[in-house]
């Protein structure tokens, strides 16, 4: 890392991207939801390559997604033909799709715009789950995108030095980066003061950025520990969305006024604070009426582009207060119910690239 420390590095902001990697939910075939899933999978495909963003999809050896729509009587063969060029299909083998989690972070040489990525570490969430595959993911990924390319130099850093931080739990514009704390123990066997010296290394040494860290538990049915991607999202470098709620009914409602008073009592004055409401409409229940992580804040930003999660409770009236507060992008929903009984949703199965 050393070596490099005269070039200057940023993160892919998620509205500069191009595109996204999503691993197709193949692994959960046996499910009940799965047609839901494939349901799902069709939408964000076939909407991004609509607006010409860039899909990588990641399969399993032998898989056909043609056959797997076939299945919801859908077919995306003639939108891939037209739009070829922003559609690649990877065979990479994966433990699961959530795909934010375990792919590497792309790193942008701003003095020329040299793509490079941050090889990132994996765990299965603490090692709550196995992920022998997902964990060599990353380096998988970068290799056959250097091979295609003919590339013969190092492209990527390990700018965290093996800390266990999922890109999931990692909010950013050029000049700040935002963490929760919780992950970050729970999922590494270190002590705060080690943790904390590996990301000044790495984010206000080697990204000359600034870094907040918050300090909250997750939303119910979460089980990454409490990743940011729930409860707070930056855009554009102007504004900082936050999950919020005045809902005493909601679950979570003392969770989120503590969130709210740590990001009061922080020094965001050149950010809009926005809220993002949630009520007890909001919250999804499974089969045995555990409750599901849903939150408005987990969406998909491309460019231009945000796939906002909605569920079957989300009312026109929020639709519209959702469009009017991301009036300075083009805003699609999706209904996300299935994900979320794999705890997860749209940002969690998507990497921007």
């Amino acid at each position: 890392m050393n070596q490099v420390n005269k070039i200057k590095f940023m993160l892919l902001e998620d509205y500069k991207s191009k595109g996204i990697i999503l691993a197709w939910p193949s692994i959960y075939e046996n499910k009940i939801y799965w047609l839901d899933l494939l349901r799902v999978y069709y939408e964000i495909i076939t909407n991004c390559l609509v607006l010409n963003k860039n899909i990588v999809l990641i399969i399993q050896k032998d898989r056909n997604i043609h056959d797997d729509l076939r299945l919801i009587g859908e077919d995306i063969s003639n939108i891939i033909k037209d739009k070829r060029e922003f559609f690649q299909l990877y065979e990479i083998d994966y433990n699961d799709i959530w795909m934010r989690d375990y792919s590497p972070l792309t790193l942008i040489d701003i003095s020329n715009s040299k793509l490079y990525y941050n090889m990132t570490s994996f765990n299965g969430y603490g090692n709550k789950y196995a992920c022998d595959k997902d964990k060599v993911f990353s380096f998988k990924f970068i290799k056959k995108y250097q091979d295609e390319n003919n590339r013969n130099q190092k492209e990527y850093f390990e700018i965290f030095d093996n800390l266990v931080i999922e890109p999931g739990n990692i909010i950013f514009d050029k000049n700040l980066v935002i963490i929760n704390k919780t992950p970050l123990l729970l999922h590494n066997d270190l002590n705060w003061k080690k943790i904390n010296n590996i990301l000044k290394n790495g984010i206000k040494d080697f990204l000359g950025a600034r870094y907040e860290v918050i300090n909250v538990e997750p939303i119910n049915g979460d089980d990454t520990s409490g990743h940011i991607d729930n409860l707070i999202r930056l855009e554009n470098t102007h504004y900082l969305y936050y999950m919020a709620t005045n809902d005493t009914k909601h679950p979570d409602y003392k969770l989120l006024m503590n969130l709210k008073d740590q990001i009061m009592r922080r020094n965001f004055k050149n950010k809009k604070i926005i809220p993002l409401y949630h009520d007890h409409q909001d919250i999804v229940r499974d089969s045995e009426n555990n409750i599901l992580p849903f939150s408005y804040l987990n969406y998909i930003r491309i460019g231009n582009l945000i796939i906002m999660p909605i569920n079957k409770n989300t009312s026109l009236y929020k639709k519209n207060e959702i469009k009017k507060i991301f009036q300075y992008a083009d805003v699609i929903f999706i209904e996300i119910s299935c994900l979320l009984h794999e705890r997860g949703g749209l940002h969690c199965c998507s990497m921007n690239i």
